[in-house]
């Protein structure tokens, strides 16, 4: 199941460099999230685009991290009017329908 995180815009435009392995330290990991999910990721109440979920990684010293990579980033233009969220701390699950046809 997709989840969204809410961080600020030097944060994300730091984790979409071109051909960057990324990863997200969390205090507790999202037990539906599986392999080819998608991380969205909100920024100043809007989703802005998501990544491919790729992996948890249990040993790094940051604690739990899930990880992705840049390149899987899809912009969420077709989204950005209409999905809004008020700023949070940790993770969400996905609240809407996607309106892809």
């Amino acid at each position: 199941m997709d989840i969204v995180i809410y961080t600020n815009p030097e944060t994300l435009l730091h984790k979409r460099r071109p051909d960057f392995h990324c990863w997200w330290s969390m205090k507790r990991l999202p037990k539906k999230l599986e392999m080819g999910d998608r991380i969205y990721f909100a920024v100043k109440g809007e989703i802005q685009g998501s990544f491919e979920f790729d992996c948890f990684d249990y040993e790094r010293d940051e604690g739990e991290v899930i990880c992705f990579n840049s390149d899987s980033w899809e912009q969420a233009d077709e989204y950005a009017d209409w999905i809004f969220c008020k700023p949070f701390r940790g993770f969400r699950y996905r609240w809407w329908e996607n309106r892809v046809a």
